[in-house]
């Protein structure tokens, strides 16, 4: 068994893909076979073969809404008032809390000259940035590290990524910016993957937002390019939910970190994506409301395509905004998590000084094309 699992664990985003479609076409040739006793199996196979052309067809063509993703924003203008509005919203909890993951507030008493606000990634939570976000505390910035919508439960093996929606996430980051603009004068939106999704939505559509800091964020799986993956995101729209098991051999029995959850979700990574193409269709055509963006990738990333990141800073950059790109070359070695120090491939000795500097001043940073 602990071959298997250390197997199955080692596979990349790309790897589980295909094995998803590999599932997919055995499904098929089943129903083939269950069909053909009905009906000859050349028609059975004529049969399934168009249902598979249509779906194919359909989600190639399927339109997707974005437009109730439009910023809802009211924001706060005094520290007092943002600090009441945090501890109302921390209160909405649908279920019981990890312990570890409410939404966390590190405050000076004051409005402070900075507010730096922290996204973690999906089935994650506000844990992961148990070592960084002290760093920016003490610095003198107020922090406000938010927790996603549906993460955070106390039930890891929980299937509640199922429900979380674009508009959840829009939600998200219309909320933190409101709070966030009463807590500092200098407003910075920091992101990890799906976390970074929403910093770039904040960063396109709140003009509270002074700076945007996207850290490997996610618009789409690596390695399948802009198409395929637009076609994987109706997919996972359409399709009936699944629940992935993070190691489909343990299942609820994987430990892995204390504060995240032991399942993906089909749903959420369509709904994330859906997000994400808000954002780039915006940004096509209007400018982004954030004055400057720093955006770091890491080139040995087997989660998320950093061409469709690069197209996004591409299209910022052409509407005259600031944009500051650093990429993590593969020979470091990095996993995806480039924060939670728990997270296997992690090294906060080498990300955070780099991050830091992203959120203080992204123009002595190194620049890469």
């Amino acid at each position: 068994m602990d071959m298997i699992t250390n197997l199955l664990g080692s596979l990349t985003v790309e790897m589980r893909a295909i094995i998803g479609v590999a599932a997919l076409l055995l499904v098929l040739v089943i129903l083939i076979g269950l069909t053909s006793l009905v009906i000859r199996f050349r028609n059975s196979v004529i049969l399934w073969l168009f249902v598979l052309a249509a779906f194919l067809a359909y989600t190639m063509l399927m339109p997707v809404e974005t437009e109730s993703l439009a910023s809802q924003a009211h924001p706060e203008s005094e520290y007092a008032a943002a600090v009441d509005r945090f501890e109302r919203e921390k209160a909405r909890n649908a279920e019981p809390l990890n312990p570890l993951c409410p939404s966390q507030l590190l405050t000076h008493g004051q409005k402070t000259d900075r507010v730096v606000v922290l996204f973690h990634g999906v089935s994650s939570c506000p844990q992961a940035f148990v070592d960084f976000a002290p760093i920016l505390f003490e610095e003198g910035a107020n922090v406000l590290i938010v927790r996603m919508p549906q993460n955070g439960f106390a039930d890891r093996a929980t299937d509640a990524l199922k429900n979380l929606t674009a508009e959840q996430l829009r939600e998200m980051g219309d909320v933190s910016v409101d709070i966030a603009a009463g807590l500092g004068e200098e407003v910075v939106v920091v992101g990890i993957s799906a976390g970074g999704t929403v910093a770039a939505w904040a960063g396109q559509n709140r003009p509270e937002v002074d700076r945007v800091v996207l850290l490997a964020p996610f618009f789409g799986l690596a390695n399948f390019g802009p198409q395929i993956n637009l076609a994987l995101m109706r997919a996972m729209l359409v399709l009936p939910h699944f629940s992935i098991w993070k190691d489909p051999v343990l299942r609820e029995q994987f430990e892995g970190m204390p504060h995240a959850y032991q399942r993906q979700s089909t749903r959420a990574t369509g709904e994330i994506m859906r997000l994400g193409l808000a954002v780039y269709r915006q940004a096509e055509e209007t400018a982004p409301a954030a004055k400057q963006a720093a955006i770091v990738t890491n080139a040995a990333d087997t989660a998320v395509d950093n061409s469709i990141t690069q197209l996004l800073a591409d299209a910022w950059a052409a509407h005259g905004m600031d944009v500051v790109r650093y990429e993590f070359p593969a020979s470091d070695e990095l996993g995806h998590e480039l924060i939670d120090p728990l997270e296997p491939g992690a090294n906060p000795e080498l990300t955070y000084p780099l991050i830091l500097q992203m959120i203080d001043d992204p123009s002595t940073a190194q620049r890469v094309q």
